[in-house]
């Protein structure tokens, strides 16, 4: 299944938001990968829309009235928010300031057309090459192999658990115990929540202290006495997958 970007451009230079959203398409267009941009004019909305869905990259310009690029950032990590970030500005004396947020890169304002495709180059090529890891379970008398990477999460179920996959709609059913397959996949990147659900940290979203939100938007509980063991180990898995963690 081929990961489709979503990217987020803020920009309080509502003239310039339509010609930036087509310089970043055009650079992921480059790299032959699936990318939908949204833009937004100022910091209320993007902070909005980011309570309502997950970004992969946000492109921010620094110098904005109200809210500035750098304090959205800070505010951001605040709240453990790990999105990869390239700041927008012609203020080359704010790039240290900037580098305390870890961005993934800082683009002139005045050269962003001629910028921007280098940087979207050096984001593509920082990214981690995982292998393709498959699980072989047991469906209906068949043996059928099951990318890791697909599989979102697993809920038990008695005797069986159920196996939610990102491609498939209903979930599939596997006479095996929660905590074998714990043991097999928590190396590479399953974290038990509750003693009912084993979750891949690729598709969760927001950790609270009584539930799990994943990208799709459902929520899953979580264990009280699990919630800050869980963090740790989702901030290190990111840490370890590439993603900059301040």
């Amino acid at each position: 299944m081929k990961k489709h970007w979503n990217v987020a451009v803020c920009d309080d230079d509502r003239a310039a938001l339509s010609i930036l959203r087509s310089a970043v398409e055009q650079a992921f267009q480059a790299h032959e990968a699936e990318a939908s941009v949204e833009v937004f004019p100022g910091p209320a909305e993007l902070l909005k829309r980011m309570g309502e869905c997950r970004f992969d990259l946000l492109f921010l310009d620094i110098e904005m009235p109200n809210l500035d690029g750098l304090s959205v950032g800070r505010q951001l990590r605040r709240q453990n928010n790990l999105i990869d970030i390239i700041f927008i500005s012609n203020r080359e004396d704010l790039v240290f300031d900037a580098l305390r947020i870890n961005p993934r890169g800082f683009i002139r304002k005045s050269r962003f057309l001629q910028d921007v495709t280098g940087v979207v180059d050096s984001y593509f090529a920082s990214l981690p090459q995982e292998e393709a890891v498959e699980l072989l379970i047991q469906d209906g008398g068949q043996i059928r192999s099951v990318p890791v990477q697909h599989l979102m999460y697993i809920e038990g179920a008695g005797k069986f658990q159920l196996l939610h996959l990102s491609d498939t709609p209903a979930p599939v059913r596997v006479s095996r115990q929660l905590q074998d397959l714990e043991d097999e996949l928590s190396g590479v990147g399953f974290l038990r929540i509750h003693k009912g659900y084993l979750v891949n940290y690729r598709y969760i979203r927001r950790i609270d202290s009584a539930e799990v939100l994943l990208d799709n938007g459902e929520t899953l509980p979580i264990s009280r006495r699990k919630a800050q063991e869980t963090r740790q180990a989702y901030l290190e898995l990111m840490q370890s997958g590439g993603s900059m963690v301040l």
